[in-house]
């Protein structure tokens, strides 16, 4: 049966021997679409009999320490002492910080000429106690106090100037261990954890083409899009993505347990189909992009994962009598019990397109629900379509 249906997540047949070696050590990612998501990475140990002191800048800075796991990919015994996790890379703000009560230098320029001059740090600004919601810092800094030839002022006079950095100053978000093992020698090692500040979404474009006349059925053009937003703090660069679909909060435990039971039961489906983009399991649906993509820090990454055209799809016109605006933040519960509810009449009518979701409607595959926008194809399609709708409208899958 000849499909319509194309993707750009398939992986090319013709890699060169360099990048099938570095496959191997690429990091590899599973998004959840709850802000949250699964890091597997590489490393490199080196280490002498007896404990070793390692450092490890590449993770995220909104990590959970509980859900790290580090293993020798040898099979060397390993034992972890101590851990540590710091995200409290060095800023001027903290810097200030150290010096209060202090005198340092200060620097600016008049014409072409710089200046220098001592001022006393009163008061930082650098706002050490913040709180984190959702992985996002909500600390708020206060305006700095210095003291420059016997005068308080609010702000800083001039651009200051540190000594050297102290020797436990960190650059990036690190990891500390205090490892020991029993066999010496280089080996690479995986790491893995969960981390805030990483989700997706999916977003659909539909053009409505005229059917026949006088009839309510529709043919439809389909673009779906993947949406990846990083605000991890790390960049990662060449990863293997996997997308998961479905909310984890229904399961029994911890987040990161469940996390990683599902991302393994991932990583045994696509080994198993590895030219498959999408599969579903328990109430879960897994989207695999084969081609390896970069996500920096910060950056909002789109994917072209399905086009479809030809879809039949019915138009349906859909009155609801009841007017419920009004009850936008109200229960189900609460809007029965209303004496009010039903006694203002609802003066729209939706205008909806229902299709099926089936190989031979040139689909077949699960869509993550998301944001449908509609455009009219001809001005005729469009006095019998809207031309553009939200998610609240968007097409009825059988």
């Amino acid at each position: 049966m000849h499909k319509h249906l194309a993707t750009l997540l398939s992986l090319s047949l013709t890699l060169s021997a360099a990048a099938q070696d570095n496959v191997g050590t690429a990091p590899s990612l599973t998004i959840y679409n709850q802000n949250f998501f699964v890091a597997r990475d590489h490393l490199t140990l080196d280490l002498k009999p007896g404990a070793n002191h390692i450092d490890f800048a590449g993770v995220t800075a909104h990590l959970e320490p509980d859900s790290v796991i580090l293993r020798d990919l040898t099979g060397r015994p390993l034992q972890i002492l101590e851990q540590s996790y710091r995200a409290d890379p060095i800023s001027q703000e903290m810097l200030l910080s150290f010096y209060e009560g202090k005198t340092i230098d200060f620097q600016i320029q008049r014409g072409e000429k710089f200046e220098t001059f001592p001022g006393k740090i009163i008061r930082s600004g650098y706002a050490s106690g913040v709180t984190y919601i959702n992985g996002y810092p909500q600390g708020v800094a206060l305006q700095p106090i210095v003291q420059v030839n016997g005068v308080l002022q609010f702000g800083l006079p001039g651009q200051p100037l540190f000594p050297a950095l102290s020797d436990d100053s960190i650059l990036k978000p690190t990891l500390t261990w205090q490892l020991t093992t029993t066999q010496a020698g280089r080996s690479e090692a995986e790491i893995s954890y969960v981390s805030g500040g990483m989700t997706w979404q999916s977003d659909y474009n539909l053009v409505v083409s005229d059917g026949v006349k006088n009839s309510s059925t529709n043919s439809l053009d389909l673009v779906g899009w993947i949406t990846m937003q990083n605000h991890s703090g790390k960049t990662f660069e060449n990863a293997r993505i996997r997308l998961m679909a479905g909310d984890v909060s229904k399961l029994q435990g911890s987040v990161s347990r469940n996390a990683y039971r599902l991302e393994a039961k991932a990583a045994d489906m696509a080994a198993a189909a590895p030219v498959v983009s999408e599969k579903s399991f328990d109430e879960f649906h897994l989207y695999t992009l084969e081609r390896p993509a970069t996500l920096h820090d910060n950056e909002t990454k789109q994917v072209e994962f399905v086009r479809a055209t030809g879809i039949q799809s019915q138009r349906l016109y859909i009155y609801d009598g009841a007017q419920v605006e009004q009850y936008g933040y109200y229960s189900p519960e609460q809007v029965r019990n209303d004496p009010g509810y039903g006694t203002a009449s609802n003066p729209k009518v939706w205008v909806m397109q229902e299709l099926k979701n089936s190989e031979a409607n040139h689909l077949g595959i699960a869509l993550p629900k998301d944001a449908f926008v509609f455009t009219a194809a001809t001005p005729t399609a469009a006095c019998n379509s809207s031309a553009r709708t939200a998610s609240t409208t968007r097409p009825r899958m059988k």
